[in-house]
């Protein structure tokens, strides 16, 4: 044998083995990708999973967090029907007072006046003023008392004209037990009135009718006395 033919041998098998071991290397190297390949799709796809499944979990918490939002606008917006419902009961109890002035207006009953000092005379069934007194009853005319309270709320359902409304020019009983006349004026308009009132016993003030003023007798008898 040569030395020639020994050394191309030679490098033959240098040649396979070389390429003996970049393909091993490369078998490696593939076994090596696919695994990380495989890895990364089993837990890359894990996570995204769970994000999914967390999604999904906050969802039905933002659909509670919602129902409550819309519970608490609801209860918001009670107060306004609460609202609502006190000012149809005002205006109820408005149009309840508007009829009953309406039923007494066609109850009363007007005639003419003397022509002297009486311009009109209205007549009504006027119901007692309600007491708290007690019997057996005594008049007093004096300032804050009871019984001037009474009849002074009395002569304001007579007239229809509020209380506060009204300036009570002079209150006298020309020492009749059981009556008293109160001269009023009305200072929204400048009417004036006499009403003379009886005592109805246990029941209170009631008043008999109301005599319409030309003039203001009862500033006459108070500058007068």
């Amino acid at each position: 044998m040569s030395f020639d033919n020994y050394d191309s041998r030679s490098d033959r098998y240098e040649k396979r083995r070389k390429n003996t071991k970049l393909t091993n290397l490369l078998i490696v190297l593939a076994v090596l990708l696919s695994a990380f390949l495989f890895g990364m799709l089993v837990f890359g796809g894990g996570d995204e999973e769970d994000e999914v499944q967390q999604d999904e979990s906050v969802e039905p918490e933002n659909e509670q967090e919602e129902s409550i939002q819309e519970d608490d606008s609801e209860s918001e917006t009670n107060p306004e029907g609460d609202t609502s419902d006190d000012s149809s009961e005002e205006m109820n109890e408005e149009e309840t007072e508007e009829e009953d002035m309406e039923d007494e207006n066609e109850e009363r009953e007007t005639s003419p006046g003397d022509g002297e000092e009486v311009r009109e005379v209205i007549e009504q069934d006027w119901q007692p003023y309600p007491t708290e007194q007690e019997e057996p009853h005594t008049i007093d005319l004096n300032n804050g008392s009871q019984d001037r309270q009474e009849i002074e709320q009395a002569i304001a359902q007579a007239v229809q004209v509020s209380r506060d409304d009204l300036e009570y020019w002079w209150l006298e009983s020309g020492g009749v037990p059981d009556q008293v006349i109160g001269y009023v004026e009305d200072k929204s308009n400048q009417e004036y009135y006499r009403i003379p009132l009886k005592w109805i016993e246990n029941e209170g003030w009631q008043p008999q009718r109301v005599d319409v003023l030309f003039e203001n007798l009862g500033q006459q008898k108070l500058e007068g006395q």
